[in-house]
């Protein structure tokens, strides 16, 4: 090959171009996720290749060459983008990160009827323990989405910047194990009698705290049997007779039909059974705009209103 036409790693010349186009090099960095000395070794790289400066390191902008090339190659690079969004257009790829009780309990069992309606579709599940941080995840922003559970005290909060659809709104309601239920000497008389039994947080008291509010049942302290971060794990904690956690219907599963828990419902006073958030199906402006994600959102919403979960 002639060595005039010979052209440097796509990599030098990406890296070059993200320097170029956010003018620095900790700003390109954080555009291509990647850390910053990769970035100064790829343009170091790129000038010996080419033999002259680009990046004049007094001002730390680009020398009159180093414009030059950019303007040169910018449309090239741009051209394999387009063709690259064009291809991945013609094959739909979605990952879906997720809380964990949702993803295992809920959405995993109906998985397969999923990929049977889109056997062309690349689709990839995640649990995760906590809310994605978007800029952070390490995923194609066009083709992430996130299924989180978001309380209604922090909606706002948590979804700003952020393009989203409420799922579902789910009752919450008390549960506990026939085992855990005969250790209690059987149901309360009234929900405020809950404040003296064995309560299986999460992280912390928050959920509990909104649904005695709810219930209209003033509370200073809930007592803990436990704190064990998250949802499923509290449930499995009150299969084992360890005390009463709090669930919603996609947690359960088969729970409350196969008796291995069972619904706190006291004698004498009544249990409102309210939501206290939502789950919500997330992405960013650009993932919005996904095919795979539009197959995904619609296919979830259906499934939802069919099956008469979402309050």
């Amino acid at each position: 090959m002639d060595q005039r036409y010979r052209i440097p790693p796509l990599a030098a010349l990406n890296a070059f171009a993200a320097f170029a186009r956010t003018g620095g090099i900790r700003r390109a960095a954080a555009e291509l996720r990647v850390d910053h000395a990769a970035i100064s070794r790829h343009v170091r790289d790129l000038e010996q290749i080419l033999g002259t400066p680009l990046r004049n390191r007094t001002t730390g902008g680009l020398t009159p060459a180093g414009q030059t090339y950019y303007s040169q190659i910018l449309p090239h690079l741009e051209g394999l983008a387009r063709a690259t969004a064009e291809i991945r257009q013609q094959t739909p790829s979605l990952t879906v990160t997720c809380v964990h009780g949702f993803a295992y309990h809920w959405l995993l069992p109906r998985l397969a009827a999923f990929r049977r309606t889109y056997p062309e579709m690349d689709f990839i599940l995640r649990p995760i323990d906590a809310n994605t941080a978007f800029h952070a995840t390490g995923i194609a922003a066009e083709t992430h989405a996130d299924i989180c559970y978001v309380r209604d005290t922090a909606a706002a909060l948590t979804l700003r910047g952020l393009c989203s659809v409420d799922i579902a709104r789910p009752p919450v309601f008390p549960v506990i194990s026939p085992e855990g239920l005969a250790a209690l000497g059987g149901q309360p008389e009234t929900v405020a009698d809950l404040l003296h039994a064995p309560l299986l947080q999460e992280e912390d008291d928050a959920e509990w705290r909104l649904w005695f509010q709810a219930q209209h049942v003033p509370a200073k302290t809930i007592p803990s049997a436990g704190r064990l971060w998250q949802a499923h794990i509290t449930l499995a904690a009150a299969r084992a007779g360890e005390g009463i956690a709090l669930s919603n219907p996609f947690l359960l599963g088969d729970d409350l039909e196969t008796g291995r828990l069972i619904r706190i419902q006291p004698t004498r006073t009544p249990i409102h059974n309210t939501p206290l958030g939502s789950y919500v199906l997330r992405t960013t402006d650009r993932g919005w705009e996904n095919r795979g994600l539009s197959f995904f959102r619609d296919w979830l919403l259906e499934q939802i209103s069919t099956e008469r979960l979402a309050s």
